[in-house]
């Protein structure tokens, strides 16, 4: 092969190895810094009323919040929009590591209440399912945000 072909080859794998680097640096660094990701707020579906999925026997009215260390808190359930998750403007701030900043809502609706993952990393689960749209809550289901479990009582 001629000297100029080799060269050639060896500025385009050159170029294509600095554009692999920079895209991992950039990975890495919106993962660590959350640089470049849209507001949590552009990302949020409407919550709509679906029909259920199964039949809602009794409205809840109260949560116990079980974090995985610490003592657990018990919250009514008053007809205001519940926020689950990190953050100090969360309705209910929980203290998990493996729980996002705004991870999870419970909404009240008239046919009683829902629960919502609010684009999550590592999910809401009610009863072990993941929610992946909103979901009727009744009274003795559990939910799972990270290591902090949540039940849900009348």
């Amino acid at each position: 092969m001629p000297v100029a072909v080799l060269t050639v080859l060896k500025l385009v794998l050159l170029v294509l190895l600095y554009v692999f680097l920079l895209r991992v640096t950039r990975v890495i660094a919106a993962d660590l810094f959350g640089l470049g990701r849209p507001s949590r707020r552009t990302q949020r579906p409407a919550v709509t009323t679906a029909p259920p999925t199964r039949k809602v026997r009794r409205h809840p009215r109260e949560l116990v919040v079980h974090p995985p260390n610490g003592e657990s808190v018990e919250v009514a359930m008053n007809g205001a929009t519940i926020t689950l998750g990190r953050s100090n403007t969360a309705s209910i701030r929980v203290d998990d590591v493996y729980v996002s900043d705004e991870h999870t809502q419970i909404v009240s609706t008239d046919d009683g209440w829902m629960v919502r993952d609010l684009g999550s990393t590592n999910g809401t689960f009610l009863n072990g399912a993941k929610v992946t749209q909103p979901t009727p809550l009744a009274h003795g289901d559990h939910l799972r945000l990270g290591k902090t479990r949540v039940e849900v009582k009348r």
